[in-house]
């Protein structure tokens, strides 16, 4: 099909340009490098940039800050672990006063539902008070996916852009089983005609579940996409439904 052709049946299902989506998985792979401790350059390259000024427009874009803060905020102090959950391995990582981030865990791709292997209690790693709160943060999503919690109450410091700050909050309005579209949750965020910013923001939320982006469709009822994968969304939706009962 035409390039054009292929742009458009790409935004109509996942409401992003091919182009963004391609800018989303590189960020993610050099964020993730960068959480491990790799050079600035380095991750830049392991990510597909050639050019190191476009990799920092874009890195600035999608985080709100400089590969170097980025790098920075998870030098020191931080704890992390992996969580086997319903819907795949979900990355858990905080300083000593929030979580920072909840995402999806590099492994093989798993249907929601399925078991995932276990993963070893050693792959905590503590440091200081915020290790208790990686514990918190694994009971609480526990507790989420048995359906008895619909409330997270952790505190949580995700990094990025005031605009992104601003509709990641408001995304935390949505209550538990219900959904608001693009455009509703642009609405919220006090701009109703940024539906697409707001999709962006929306898409590079750092927190998963915490900050229930999951909640947000298209205007048709579509699930359009998710960090962890459409079928993750839809599982997590139906769930929420069937508990809400």
């Amino acid at each position: 099909m035409s390039r054009k052709h292929l742009t458009q049946i790409f935004k109509q299902k996942y409401d992003i340009t091919p182009s963004e989506y391609l800018n989303q998985v590189r960020i993610a792979a050099a964020r993730q490098l960068l959480q491990d401790g790799s050079a600035i350059p380095d991750a830049a390259s392991a990510a597909g940039y050639e050019n190191l000024s476009e990799f920092y427009d874009h890195f600035r874009k999608q985080t709100g800050m400089t590969p170097a803060r980025y790098r920075q905020i998870f030098a020191d102090n931080i704890s992390r672990s992996v969580l086997d959950t319903p819907i795949g391995p979900l990355r858990i990582i905080a300083s000593q006063d929030a979580v920072l981030c909840v995402e999806q865990a590099e492994r093989e791709s798993q249907d929601a539902g399925a078991q995932a292997d276990p993963i070893p209690a050693d792959r905590i790693i503590t440091g200081d008070s915020s290790g208790k709160l990686v514990k918190d943060c694994e009971t609480q999503l526990t507790e989420y996916f048995a359906g008895t919690r619909r409330v997270f109450d952790l505190p949580l410091s995700p990094e990025g852009t005031d605009f992104q700050k601003n509709v990641w909050e408001h995304l935390r309005e949505i209550p538990y089983g219900e959904t608001r579209t693009y455009g509703e949750l642009a609405e919220m965020a006090g701009n109703k005609r940024a539906s697409r910013a707001v999709g962006m923001a929306n898409h590079c939320n750092p927190v998963l579940i915490l900050i229930p982006c999951h909640r947000v469709i298209g205007a048709d009822g579509s699930l359009t996409g998710y960090a962890a994968g459409i079928e993750a969304k839809k599982y997590l939706l139906t769930m929420e439904k069937k508990y809400q009962a």
